[in-house]
């Protein structure tokens, strides 16, 4: 069958918004990374459940499952260790080498899925990449050293990268809702036998805090996730990952209304880099319809 390619766009950049604010609904929460990432999955596992309990869909596929909780447990392992790697060296660092992700899809889409990227893949993932660095700041760049945080970030880029192949064959079989709902339960378990192992706080928050985790959640984890995975069984991984790197864009325009930051010429400037980039590496798709496997159901 055929889809407009423009409506699968669209699903993503849906789920782009919702993870977009997770920077920002972690910051609300005023809690520990660890405990804001476990509360994110536990939340958002809460909230499909219901949905997929109710749709009683057979799932009979065991290779699938497994692969659905192979996802679960490294996207747990990327949450974990990419807080882990803030608390250790500078966000704005931690954030540009987790963005190194496209680059390891990329690479791993060649080696693992027999894709090749065309040039015009590497040259608007390297555009993509100069804007996220320029948002952060080359002066912070060039100052830092590297140390145990640094590569903790770029584990997690690695293990982000990861998800983001390996995810595409666990959605042959499953549906979304499906795939969604036992990952999320699998990183859940993954994120508190952590939590627990770490003395995590897990308990004892204020008000505010649950209201934001709840938003972490249900729109952020839930919402953008699911948005994400349905996407993702319609384009290749290269062309996902890098669309993704725009979530720090709208994060940062996000927190100007919410947490009363502003930008600066120089980070306007890196955002239209980023998303140059972006557009580059989609353009193609966006002149055509392309042919896609119809989504199990």
């Amino acid at each position: 069958m055929t889809r407009n390619s423009w409506f699968h766009y669209l699903i993503l950049f849906l789920g782009i918004l919702c993870i977009s604010w997770s920077a920002i609904f972690v910051k609300l929460s005023d809690v520990s990374g660890l405990s804001s990432a476990f509360y994110r999955m536990f939340i958002g596992f809460l909230g499909v459940l219901p949905i997929w309990l109710l749709r009683k869909k057979p799932v009979t596929d065991k290779k699938s499952i497994r692969i659905a909780v192979l996802c679960g447990v490294i996207f747990a392992c990327d949450i974990a260790v990419w807080n882990v790697s803030i608390l250790l060296t500078k966000a704005a660092i931690s954030t540009l080498i987790a963005n190194l992700a496209p680059v390891w899809v990329g690479i791993g889409a060649i080696l693992f899925l027999k894709e090749k990227p065309g040039k015009i893949f590497w040259i608007g993932t390297a555009i993509a990449l100069f804007g996220v660095s320029v948002i952060v700041g080359i002066d912070k760049i060039y100052n830092s050293r590297l140390n145990l945080g640094h590569f903790l970030a770029i584990l997690a880029s690695l293990f982000y990268a990861f998800y983001l192949l390996i995810m595409r064959k666990g959605r042959l079989h499953l549906d979304t809702v499906t795939f969604t709902t036992i990952s999320m339960l699998a990183s859940s378990v993954v994120l508190f036998f952590i939590s627990i192992f770490t003395g995590t706080q897990l308990s004892g928050f204020s008000i505010q805090s649950w209201e934001a985790l709840m938003g972490l959640g249900l729109i952020s984890q839930l919402g953008g996730w699911l948005a994400i995975n349905y996407a993702m069984a319609y384009m290749p991984p290269t062309i996902a990952s890098v669309s993704l790197l725009s979530q720090s864009v709208f994060t940062a325009l996000i927190a100007i209304p919410v947490l009363g930051e502003k930008l600066t010429k120089i980070e306007i400037f890196g955002a239209l880099i980023v998303l140059t980039g972006i557009f580059l590496v989609n353009k193609k798709m966006f002149k055509r319809k392309v042919a896609v496997q119809q989504e199990y159901d």
